[in-house]
């Protein structure tokens, strides 16, 4: 079952990335599509008049919002908001909330896109200030890797703390955010992540010190583990080995209990494949950094 889902997924992925292609030649030749003929997708564009001759555009589906005055960003982000749906519903066995992006480029577009963001049902906004890279002669160049960097970690950090399975009353600890943001927008890779590690076993924080160190939102990961911090590194490779060795939605009660006030022990306690303290979870995932190297052949 999971494998046709996975598939399903990947061959949405697939229609999302051909028709959005369509949809950003079709902005630079002709009127906008109207619909994609799809059934619970159907992606619009409209151009919404700012003044004079000024306009910037919208692109809408049922559950990604994205408008700038560069119809050029239009396509990326919204197909990077769409993929990164599916590792979210995979930890959190749904879909994220309905989401909207406003990308600004003058400082008077906040003001002029405010309305449509806030009319457009999204439970989740996110602003993100663009600065368009151009060479000698001012001609644009290809946006650089951090903004889709700093919108991807922006909305699922927005995703984390918007989840609300529990509706319990505490907020989530600094270590939960930095580890499930991790998982949910896939960077850094889990290798990559637990060589740096596993190169710096000596300064790992224990985790009862993991759970009382603030993490900042500026070092939730920007892409590649140097941003991140090592309590971040250390909290999304502690969650990411909880998920791997116990699945059955461990990061969802994770989330829903801490936020209700429960301790990781309590948590671990009723797990299936993980130790049932801290402790012993500890020492289980520091050996998991430095697997035994293979015998060598006689």
């Amino acid at each position: 079952m999971d494998a046709a889902r996975s598939l399903i997924g990947r061959v949405t992925t697939l229609m999302t990335a051909a028709l959005v292609t369509a949809i950003t030649w079709a902005c630079s030749s002709g009127p906008p599509p109207e619909s994609s003929g799809i059934p619970g997708f159907e992606p619009t564009i409209v151009s919404v008049p700012i003044g004079g001759n000024d306009h910037f555009s919208v692109i809408d589906s049922n559950d990604v919002v994205v408008a700038s005055r560069d119809r050029s960003l239009l396509g990326g982000i919204y197909l990077l908001l769409d993929d990164a749906q599916l590792p979210y519903r995979r930890y959190f066995q749904t879909l994220p909330p309905r989401t909207a992006v406003g990308l600004i480029i003058q400082p008077a577009d906040s003001a002029a896109m405010d309305s449509v963001i806030r009319n457009s049902r999204a439970h989740v906004m996110v602003w993100e200030r663009v600065n368009i890279p151009r060479d000698n002669e001012g001609n644009p160049l290809p946006i650089a890797r951090f903004l889709v960097a700093s919108v991807r970690n922006k909305v699922a950090r927005a995703w984390v703390l918007g989840t609300d399975t529990a509706a319990g009353p505490q907020p989530l600890p600094d270590w939960v955010v930095a580890g499930v943001t991790q998982l949910v927008t896939g960077y850094p890779s889990a290798g990559s992540r637990n060589a740096q590690l596993a190169s710096q076993l000596g300064d790992l924080l224990p985790l009862d010190s993991l759970m009382r160190t603030p993490i900042s939102e500026a070092a939730i990961p920007a892409g590649v583990s140097a941003d991140i911090g090592l309590g971040g590194i250390e909290a999304g490779s502690l969650i990411e080995f909880m998920w791997a060795r116990e699945g059955r939605g461990i990061v969802k009660q994770l989330v829903d209990r801490v936020r209700r006030g429960e301790p990781l022990s309590a948590v671990i306690a009723q797990a299936v494949s993980l130790p049932h303290d801290v402790a012993a979870l500890e020492t289980a995932w520091r050996a998991s950094l430095t697997p035994p190297k293979p015998a060598k052949k006689k």
